[in-house]
């Protein structure tokens, strides 16, 4: 129970990050180092964190969109997944099979939370045309605690809860229908891809085309490592924009002045 608290407060705490500092623990990544440091296993939570990281990488808020909670998600997933599991494959299969359902839920309970904080925003202009000042911070945190509460329960109910009965699950799907988990490694693995496709489609341009075919040449025929391909990358992305911003600074070619025949000519009167 004090795992599940520490996690729960945890999760909080990754949450008031996307609203507050940015500091980039609201991230899969960052947010799994929390778990492997409170449940004592790094290399598995680091491992479940960069499957999650590039399976919701294409995942963003855009407009008034409010997309699944990946807070919620990495660490309940994570959590579970090593508890539950005693090899890196399961416990990366656990967490996918875990991790995207409660994204799904804590994101209905942020839309309800975003919806009824309203009121606390309409209470902080109304004390401020009173002029009580003072009054604004307690809305402000009554918000805050409202979005730490959305993710901190959720974690602490599945975390808690789930961890007594998760050993149990495990044994039967091993022992009973391992073709369940079989499926859910198969997922798992092709969800970095679902999540690199999604984010071209959002940033994909018909010049960048041929470097997306440059970047998988390199990599599927002339094996050429991950790092090998980011360096070339990051070179051409700088060739690509020197090139550019040259176009940009060119002079604009001066306009030829037209001519009539008559002024072509000139006389020596």
């Amino acid at each position: 129970m004090l795992q599940a608290l520490l996690l729960a407060i945890w999760a909080g705490l990754c949450t008031w990050d996307q609203f507050g500092p940015h500091l980039g623990f609201r991230k899969p990544l960052l947010a799994s180092v929390g778990v492997g440091v409170i449940l004592g296993d790094m290399p598995t939570a680091i491992m479940i964190g960069a499957t999650m990281e590039l399976m919701w990488l294409g995942v963003n808020n855009i407009g008034a969109y409010v997309p699944p909670d990946v807070i919620s998600g990495t660490i309940v997933g994570a959590a579970l997944g090593i508890m539950g599991s005693t090899d890196t494959a399961s416990a990366i299969a656990l967490a996918v099979a875990i991790g995207i359902p409660t994204a799904t839920l804590v994101q209905q309970l942020n839309i309800l939370v975003m919806t009824t904080n309203v009121s606390l925003v309409h209470g902080a202009d109304k004390a401020v045309e009173s002029g009580k000042f003072n009054s604004v911070n307690k809305y402000f945190w009554a918000g805050a605690l409202c979005f730490f509460l959305t993710r901190a329960v959720p974690v602490f109910i599945a975390t808690g809860i789930g961890s007594f009965v998760i050993e149990d699950i495990m044994n039967f799907l091993q022992n009973q229908v391992p073709w369940v988990l079989s499926g859910f490694s198969t997922a798992g693995g092709m969800m970095p891809a679902v999540g690199l496709a999604m984010l071209l489609t959002m940033m994909m341009k018909k010049s960048m085309w041929i470097f997306l075919l440059l970047g998988f040449v390199m990599a599927a025929f002339l094996n050429v490592p991950t790092v090998g391909i980011a360096l070339v990358a990051v070179a051409l992305a700088g060739i690509w924009d020197v090139i550019t911003e040259g176009q940009k600074n060119q002079p604009a070619p001066a306009a030829a002045a037209a001519a009539g025949s008559d002024d072509d000519e000139e006389y020596d009167l």
